[in-house]
């Protein structure tokens, strides 16, 4: 994988928060965190965690441990954004590996 087509999919899931009124900032070579988005809400402030992974198929739990540690620290939600095949993107909750959406 180039490092172009990860970091045009990085744009992308950045992009999709943007649009759903996250504020995002990227963290250029980042790990475990790709993108820090961060959202309003009546309890507060709501905080997710993203890893982007392009061309990898489908993530493994072991592929989270980082940035749900990293997550469980901030006290933010932890999501893996992933590639899947013919060009779909597909979000999980890395902590309940459960589908999340913004």
């Amino acid at each position: 994988m180039s490092y172009r087509r990860g970091r045009r999919f990085e744009y992308i899931v950045r992009d999709l928060f943007r649009r759903r009124g996250w504020f995002v900032v990227r963290a250029a070579a980042s790990r475990p965190v790709d993108l820090v988005c961060l959202r309003r809400a009546d309890v507060g402030v709501v905080a997710v965690l993203v890893e982007c992974k392009y061309g990898v198929g489908s993530p493994r739990r072991s592929d989270a441990a980082g940035l749900v540690a990293a997550a469980r620290r901030a006290g933010a939600t932890p999501v893996l954004a992933f590639a899947e095949k013919r060009g779909r993107m597909r979000m999980i909750d890395a902590e309940k590996w459960l589908d999340f959406t913004p």
